[in-house]
Order: structure tokens, then sequence, then C-alpha cells
């Protein structure tokens, strides 16, 4: 059976305009690394190093700022995946209790360097002032 040719591609039917990116992102369960390839205010694509996760619903991390949302699965092909966001979050904050082991393992992500110790390893060769007077995010 031929399409006939008013049919709508994928790309076409996007009622909003998506944005690529190249952002560093797990998915949860399970912590995988992933890439978000592109998003739009609704969903986004997802590119894993292996195979895209079984779960049909996953809760996906912006592993550089802390920002939570919870998807569930449209397509998949392979090691991609595309995901209709349900829920946004900020790790930052309060969360519900279902994303406590998430929030938990993104602020374990890094040790946590104290202004001493920024002074003590040299990070702040040439500062003059006191280490009060450097401000940390």
């Amino acid at each position: 059976m031929r399409r006939s040719s008013t049919a709508t591609s994928p790309t076409e039917r996007r009622d909003t305009a998506r944005t690529p990116t190249t952002l560093r992102a797990k998915a949860f369960p399970g912590g995988l690394d992933c890439v978000v390839k592109d998003y739009s205010l609704r969903g986004a694509r997802l590119r894993f190093p292996g195979a895209a996760p079984s779960d049909d619903r996953i809760v996906v991390v912006i592993w550089s700022t802390g920002a939570a949302v919870e998807a569930v699965r449209t397509w998949s092909a392979e090691a991609e995946a595309g995901w209709r966001f349900l829920n946004r979050f900020d790790l930052r904050g309060p969360v519900p209790k279902r994303l406590a082991a998430v929030k938990a393992e993104w602020l374990g992500r890094r040790r946590k360097l104290h202004r001493r110790a920024l002074q003590d390893c040299g990070v702040m060769i040439g500062y003059r002032g006191s280490p009060r007077g450097v401000h940390l995010s």
C-alpha cells in the first residue's frame, strides 16, 4: 500500500520546535549515561552508548544542573529513544520521595571543595584576599 503525498513526516507533525544539544545526562533507574540530542518543551531524544533502557518510564537528570524530568517512552530505535515529559523537578530543592535516591546520587556526584581546600591546593594562586572573599557556587 502506498502512502499518500499528504502524509506528514514526524518532524512536520511537531507543534513545538526542537533545540539540538549535546547535554550529558543520566537515566534512572540504573543511572545510565546518555546524551540529550534534542529537546522541546514536551520531550527529548536521548542517545545511549548501548541499547536504550527497557523501562517505559524513566527519570532523566541533566547532570551538570540537577534539572530532572520524569518521562515516558514514545519511540525507540537501537541506541536512541524519544521521551515525552511528564513532570519537571529541580534536584537542588525538595523533591518527592520517589526521587530521593536519584537526588542522593546526584548530590554525591563529586567531592565538595571548601575554601580552605581550594587555598591549600593552589587554585587561588595570585589571590591576595581572604578565602572568605571567594564566592563558590
